[in-house]
């Protein structure tokens, strides 16, 4: 499995990435996928193993996915069963947290100082209930994270240029949709890095990717190709 890296954590023990869609030839029946729904049982097996390959994840490390609804429930890994939600975080080395996306963001959280990692599932209705914020404030209460001292990475997803909504975002997300020839146009990364800037993180300590999955085919991306794949955004301590 491909996959890629932001800059953010590279001088701290952390594993962290997303992956690339690579070769249809070699992971059926297009390209790496972590949606389990459009695979066989055997192809999700092998792009899991796949993955756990690449990252170099280790033996004794488990991958902890979520059910994603697109609301702002977030969750402490390492349960046997978790509910719905899509937010998940964990101070526990043993774990890497998958977070699926195809446009949607994922907004990947490490506090350097306590040694903790969240990662969230962002789509414009998690961004406009905040989970980001919501993230943030978990964060406090569960590991005493300063904001202040939090990195984080917005990984590629849906840009601006190509991410159309409806008139009725002007109101839902002020200064945050552009109007170009009748069509609005609605940053997500932008919005989520300035409720994240609200919570006390720090400008230098946020990466925004400027991959826009719409557009660059490497990536999966439900409004280019419809449901047919899932990415994943990874993050672990080593």
């Amino acid at each position: 499995m491909e996959y890629l890296e932001p800059n953010i954590f590279k001088q701290y023990p952390i594993l962290c990435g997303m992956s690339m869609k690579g070769e249809i030839s070699e992971y059926q029946p297009s390209g790496f996928s972590f949606r389990r729904a459009s695979l066989t049982d055997e192809q999700f097996q092998f792009h899991v193993e796949s993955m756990e390959n690449s990252i170099g994840s280790g033996i004794g490390k488990k991958i902890v996915s979520l059910n994603q609804v697109h609301g702002d429930q977030i969750h402490e890994a390492g349960l046997s069963m978790l509910p719905d939600a899509d937010g998940i975080y964990t101070n526990n080395p043993d774990l890497v947290l998958g977070i699926a996306l195809a446009d949607c963001c994922g907004i990947m959280i490490y506090d350097p100082k306590n040694m903790a990692i969240m990662a969230l599932h962002a789509g414009w209705r998690g961004a406009k209930l905040d989970i980001g914020l919501k993230g943030m404030e978990i964060m406090k209460e569960q590991f005493g994270t300063n904001p202040s001292d939090a990195l984080i990475w917005l990984t590629p997803c849906a840009g601006k240029d190509r991410y159309e909504v409806g008139p009725e975002f002007m109101d839902l997300f002020p200064g945050f949709v552009d109007q170009v020839n009748l069509k609005y146009h609605f940053d997500l990364r932008l919005y989520i890095a300035s409720t994240l800037k609200e919570s006390g993180v720090q400008s230098q300590h946020i990466e925004l990717s400027t991959i826009c999955t719409i557009t660059d085919d490497r990536f999966h991306s439900y409004r280019r190709e419809g449901n047919m794949g899932r990415n994943i955004a990874f993050l672990g301590l080593h």
